[in-house]
C-alpha cells in the first residue's frame, strides 16, 4: 500500500440504491487495483436534475514516473525544433537561435558542438578581428553560419572548414547565392591549410617584386596588414592542435580570434616567471604570438550550453623574421622546453639532466643569473631561448674538443708505436665521454621520433573539399 496512492475522481451514474459493502471490504478491493463506485447520497445529478446524487469513484493507480534531467532537457529540445521547424536563407534576417532551430540538428558532442546564439559575442568577435571588406577569412567550425552570416555582412571572402558533413550540407544549400563563400568538407587538423592560403601569404611578395623601393612596402604593409585572418568558435577538445598548426604561419595570418575555454585562455596569455599556471603551450604561445583577452562568455549564449565557462580569446601572430633566433631547429627548441617541464615538481635542473650533463647545467644557470633551485615555470620564454641557446652552443662546443682530442691523441700514441695506421684500441672512449654520448644519443632518438611522428600526420590523406556554387535557374 506504501507504493500506491488512492486517487479520487467525481463521475455520474445512474440513480441506484446504496451499496451493502461495507468500508474494509471496498479498501481491500481498492489496494488490490479493483475499482469500487460510491454512491454519495447529496451529490447533485449531472445528467439530469431528478437524477439520484453521483458515485465516487476510487481509483488505485501508481505514483507518476520522474524524468531525469536529460530526458527533460532532450524533450525540450525536440519540442523547440518540432515547433520552429522550417528551412531559412543567409541573409541574416533570423536570430542565431532561430537560424539553429531552422537547422533541425542535434548537438553531437563528441564533436565538442555548441552553437553560439548570442548576437553580441558574434558581433564583438568580428570587430576584434577587424573584419574589413575584401579580407580573407578562414572559419573553423562554422556550425550553423550564425558568425558566417556576420562576417558575409562585413564583405569578407570566407573559407569555411565544417567536419560534420550534415551540416556542411545544409551550409552549401543555406548560402548556395553566396560567392565569396568556400565550404570544405573536412577535418581541419588533416585540411591542407597551407596550400589553400598560399595565395594570400605570396601576396606581399609579388607586391614588392614591382617595387623598386623594398622598405616602403613593408612600412604600407604595417600601416595596412594584408594577411588573412581566423575567427572561429572552435571545440575545445582541439584548441592545442590548432594553434600548433596556425601559430606558426604568421606569414599567412595576421590576426586570430577564437572562442576558448576561460581557464585555458587565461593560462595561455600570461607571461608571468613564477606562475604555477605557466606550461609549455604559454612558452609556444609567446615565442610565435601576442595573445590578448578580448571578453569572457557565459555557458547561456550556447546552444547547449557547455559545462565550462568561456571567453574570447586572440592572438596576433609574429612574422617569421620577428622570431628569436635558435641556434637549432623550432621542432628542437619546443622538444628541449617539453623536456625541461617533464616533472614540475622537480627543480629544473633535474630535468636537464636528460639533455646535458652538469657542468653545463651549472654554466648555464651562471650565464641566466638565476639559482640553482630555480623550476620550470620560473623562466620566461625569452630565458628558454637563451638556455636552449647556450646548452646548444655548449654541446657543439664539446663535441668538437671531444673529436679534435681524441684525433691528437690517436697520432701521438701512432707517433709512439711507430705504427702507420692507429688501432682500435686506442681510440677506444673514457666512461665518463661513453655517458655524454648516451645523453646525446637519448635526447636524439626522442627529437627524431617527434619529427617522424609529425611527418605521419602532415602526410595523413586530405579529405575532400567542395565550393558553393550558384544555383542554376
Amino acid at each position: 500500500r506504501d507504493s500506491m496512492s488512492l486517487s479520487a475522481e467525481w463521475c455520474g451514474v445512474p440513480p441506484r440504491a446504496p451499496p451493502s459493502r461495507s468500508l474494509a471490504s471496498r479498501g481491500s478491493s481498492a489496494a488490490t487495483g479493483g475499482r469500487v463506485a460510491w454512491r454519495h447520497p447529496r451529490a447533485a445529478a449531472a445528467a439530469s436534475p431528478r437524477c439520484r446524487p453521483s458515485a465516487l469513484e476510487v481509483v488505485c493507480a501508481r505514483k507518476p514516473m520522474r524524468l531525469s534531467n536529460n530526458k527533460k532537457k532532450a524533450k525540450q529540445e525536440a519540442a523547440k525544433r518540432g515547433k520552429n521547424k522550417g528551412g531559412g536563407g543567409g541573409d541574416g534576417s533570423m536570430s542565431p537561435q532561430q537560424r539553429v532551430n531552422a537547422a533541425n540538428h542535434e548537438a553531437r558532442r563528441w564533436l565538442g558542438q555548441h552553437f553560439l546564439i548570442d548576437q553580441s559575442v558574434i558581433l564583438d568577435a568580428v570587430a576584434a578581428a577587424d573584419v574589413r571588406a575584401g579580407d580573407r577569412i578562414l572559419e573553423i567550425g562554422p556550425g550553423t553560419g550564425n558568425l558566417t552570416v556576420e562576417l558575409l555582412k562585413a564583405g569578407a571572402t570566407i573559407d569555411a572548414v565544417e567536419k560534420d558533413r550534415s551540416l556542411a550540407d545544409k551550409l552549401q544549400d543555406t548560402f548556395r547565392d553566396e560567392e565569396t563563400l568556400t565550404v570544405h568538407q573536412a577535418d581541419f587538423l588533416k585540411w591542407d591549410v597551407r596550400g589553400a592560403f598560399r595565395a594570400a601569404s605570396n601576396s606581399r611578395g609579388e607586391r614588392s617584386a614591382d617595387v623598386d623601393d623594398v622598405d616602403d612596402v613593408y612600412e604600407k604593409d604595417d600601416a595596412i596588414d594584408s594577411r588573412a585572418k581566423v575567427v572561429a568558435n572552435i571545440p575545445y577538445n582541439i584548441t592545442t592542435d590548432i594553434l600548433k598548426t596556425l601559430l606558426p604561419m604568421g606569414d599567412t595570418f595576421g590576426n586570430m580570434v577564437f572562442m576558448f575555454q576561460e581557464e585555458v585562455a587565461r593560462r595561455l596569455i600570461k607571461d608571468e616567471a613564477g606562475n604555477s599556471d605557466y606550461r609549455p603551450m604559454s612558452v609556444r604561445v609567446h615565442y610565435y604570438s601576442t595573445p590578448y583577452y578580448i571578453r569572457p562568455v557565459t555557458a547561456a549564449c550556447f546552444d547547449p550550453p557547455p559545462n565550462v565557462e568561456s571567453c574570447l580569446i586572440g592572438f596576433r601572430p609574429k612574422r617569421p623574421e620577428e622570431y628569436l633566433p635558435l641556434n637549432g631547429t623550432e621542432r628542437q627548441f619546443f622538444a628541449f622546453v617539453q623536456a625541461c617541464f617533464a616533472q614540475k615538481r622537480k627543480m629544473l635542473k633535474n630535468n636537464l639532466k636528460a639533455v646535458c650533463d652538469e657542468e653545463t647545467i651549472a654554466a648555464a644557470y651562471e650565464a641566466l643569473g638565476k639559482p640553482e633551485k630555480t623550476r620550470a615555470q620560473e623562466l620566461t620564454m625569452p630565458e628558454y631561448v637563451r638556455l636552449f641557446n647556450f646548452v646548444r652552443d655548449r654541446g657543439q662546443a664539446r663535441a668538437e674538443a671531444l673529436a679534435a682530442g681524441q684525433n691528437v691523441n690517436a697520432q701521438k700514441n701512432v707517433a709512439a708505436s711507430g705504427d702507420d695506421a692507429p688501432d682500435a684500441t686506442l681510440l677506444k672512449p673514457t666512461k665518463k665521454q661513453r655517458e655524454t654520448s648516451e645523453k646525446v644519443r637519448r635526447a636524439t632518438s626522442r627529437l627524431v621520433a617527434q619529427a617522424v611522428e609529425g611527418n605521419r600526420k602532415e602526410a595523413a590523406e586530405q579529405p575532400r573539399s567542395f565550393k558553393s556554387e550558384r544555383a542554376s535557374e
